[in-house]
């Protein structure tokens, strides 16, 4: 019986070895996040969001990407899930806002995008996939804003 010399087939063994564990540390992509793409306002405002930020463009003026640059240092960004109840009592001293958020918001829970920008901020809730609602926050006023994707 013949076998053949190890060092001969080696360097081929080693570079598939190290090629499959590679493809096995890679995995698949992460999910494209669900605020992804470009969301506009009646007045015809969009915004834009992206991993770590969105960027605001007014109608007919450029885009402004949101940083501590451009929110007097104060700025947070963050994707979390937040239940219908803290979603409604974001506006405790203004019952139609509270009325119109509970009108809204039928599910027990939504995937949301938060957005502290100086003393103010914005949690937009995104209510399904063509549809969400940012709620501003400026102390203790609140605003709610319908958006729709682009």
């Amino acid at each position: 019986m013949r076998t053949l010399p190890f060092h001969r087939y080696a360097p081929c063994l080693i570079a598939l070895t190290l090629a499959g564990l590679l493809a096995a540390c890679t995995g698949p992509a992460p999910p494209e996040s669900p605020f992804a793409g470009a969301w506009s306002n009646a007045e015809r405002q969009q915004i834009v969001f992206r991993d770590n930020t969105v960027v605001q463009q007014p109608a007919g003026a450029p885009p402004t990407a949101l940083s501590p640059a451009t929110c007097e240092g104060k700025f947070q960004f963050a994707y979390a899930r937040r239940s219908r109840d803290a979603l409604i009592a974001l506006a405790p001293r203004q019952p139609d806002q509270r009325a119109r958020l509970a009108q809204l918001l039928v599910r027990p829970d939504y995937p949301v995008a938060e957005l502290g920008c100086g003393d103010g901020g914005t949690t937009y809730v995104l209510l399904d996939d063509r549809d969400l609602v940012a709620i501003h926050r400026d102390a203790d006023i609140v605003g709610v804003e319908q958006m729709s994707r682009s």
